[in-house]
């Protein structure tokens, strides 16, 4: 199992074009936490794309279940944690930001609300190891009547993505994920080491690029005209104006 241990590694001085992680350790973990949780979300959708899986539902929610799901597998249990945790309030603060300034709640978008997103991924968090995380739910206020299904839901979760990435063992002329960019930008370093850690798990039957660019807006997406999954530096920013705004 891994160790949060990217945060000591990204502490060297960035370009100047580059995001700059902060000095503040919790800010750094928060930006962080949703880095890679959003990376595992976009791999989702990459993964949907080039293995041409059947979804039913809601795709957006799939992609929201892997993230979970490799929070959970592939880290260790302090690490996930915090993973979980800084995610989790992302998704709190911009759904509490939302109704401080007013927005109009986007019940027509292809994502489930901020809130949804957040109980369910608590949701399965807790289900994951009922036992050792009883405490995180209460903390983190998820409710007993939805806490009870929580291990039958992340039972499930596992199973339903376990059964699509069986058999993508790596192989000696395996394709897989291609990081693109200067691992002196500390996003980029961020992103190479999970690159690096999902193409020793899984091969894939088409190249996906990995790259950190301006977009104009604080956002991550992947492209399937293009096979590739772009995180923007703008989302990192916004991820930090987001940490900062609470304090």
């Amino acid at each position: 199992m891994r160790r949060l241990f990217l945060l000591a590694l990204l502490a060297f001085a960035a370009p100047a074009a580059a995001f700059e992680m902060p000095e503040d350790q919790d800010a750094a973990d928060f930006v962080t936490a949703n880095v890679i949780s959003t990376f595992y979300h976009e791999l989702g959708h990459g993964l949907i794309d080039v293995l041409q899986l059947a979804v039913l539902g809601r795709e957006e929610d799939a992609a929201d279940t892997l993230s979970a799901v490799l929070m959970h597998q592939v880290w260790d249990e302090e690490s996930a944690t915090t993973l979980v945790y800084g995610t989790a309030n992302a998704f709190w603060l911009y759904a509490n930001e939302a109704e401080q300034q007013g927005y109009e709640t986007a019940y027509w978008d292809e994502h489930s609300l901020d809130m949804q997103r957040y109980y369910n991924l608590v949701c399965l968090f807790y289900g994951a190891d009922p036992d050792l995380r009883e405490d995180d739910a209460v903390e983190l206020e998820l409710p007993e009547g939805r806490a009870e299904r929580c291990p039958e839901e992340y039972a499930l979760a596992e199973e339903s993505w376990g059964a699509m990435l069986a058999g993508l063992e790596p192989g000696k002329d395996a394709k897989g994920l291609v990081m693109q960019g200067d691992t002196s930008d500390p996003l980029v370093a961020l992103l190479a080491e999970e690159v690096s850690t999902m193409n020793a798990s899984y091969a894939l039957p088409e190249e996906i690029t990995v790259q950190v660019a301006e977009c104009g807006e604080a956002n991550a997406f992947y492209d399937p005209s293009e096979k590739s999954i772009t995180f923007c530096c703008e989302y990192a920013d916004d991820l930090l104006r987001l940490w900062q705004a609470q304090q």
